[in-house]
């Protein structure tokens, strides 16, 4: 006799489990967490016990269902910039701590930085991106953001500004002095010294309660204008 329907039972059972999981934690997103804390503290709460990897979500389907509830804006759309948006767009659920960060949450900080570069450098669209795109990782892994928001950018984004938004760490150091000497002459001789440079002292001031910035459907306007006047940026 067949044991096929009990396993077809089963994997549905454990579908449904991994989808219920994947709400749980978006709305743990929604809250203030990030998509692997949320995984974990759902997995506990719904499956009253251990839950193999291959039975969790990914941050992947997490940040999908963190979309569906924060509606129709924050859903990715056809283009490498409705993906970028819908990444972004998450960075609303992040809330700062008010000492360091009077501006609210990681979205307002991240447009405020967007206006500043923009104010100086309106014409670079690969540091503009930088700009908007640095803290996504935020929303997936705050124990590794940077690597997490790349892996989840991919290629929506040019080697450049992968560059840029993994090497403003080093440009936060070397704006304090707290740079290693060969680190800091490394990061000097690269050609995008000033670019990244600009970047951390715009991530530095943007935190201004009330601050000027743009809607993110203006800024990613200024990324779509500045594209169309670049034919070899990614699709």
């Amino acid at each position: 006799m067949s044991d096929r329907p009990a396993d077809q039972g089963n994997a549905a059972s454990r579908d449904a489990l991994r989808r219920r999981i994947a709400a749980e934690a978006a709305r743990g997103v929604t809250r203030g967490s990030d998509a692997k804390r949320a995984v974990f503290r759902a997995a506990r709460r719904l499956a009253r016990g251990w839950v193999p990897p291959d039975g969790l979500p990914t941050p992947a389907e997490v940040q999908a269902d963190v979309r569906m509830q924060l509606g129709p804006a924050r859903r990715p759309g056809g283009d490498r910039f409705d993906r970028i948006a819908s990444l972004v767009g998450v960075l609303s659920t992040v809330k700062r701590d008010p000492a360091m960060h009077p501006e609210g949450d990681a979205l307002e900080h991240a447009l405020q930085v967007f206006e500043l570069v923009h104010v100086e450098r309106p014409y670079d669209e690969e540091l503009l991106t930088a700009a908007l795109v640095r803290d996504v990782g935020l929303t997936i892994d705050r124990d590794a953001p940077i690597a997490a928001g790349l892996e989840a950018l991919g290629d929506t984004v040019t080697p450049r500004t992968r560059w840029l938004v993994e090497s403003l760490a080093a440009a936060r150091a070397h704006a304090e002095g707290t740079l290693g000497h060969r680190a800091r002459r490394r990061l000097e001789a690269h050609p995008d010294f000033e670019a990244v440079l600009l970047l951390a002292g715009a991530e530095r001031r943007g935190c201004v309660r009330g601050g000027v910035a743009p809607s993110l459907d203006d800024a990613l306007a200024i990324l779509r204008d500045l594209d169309r006047e670049e034919p070899n940026a990614p699709t």
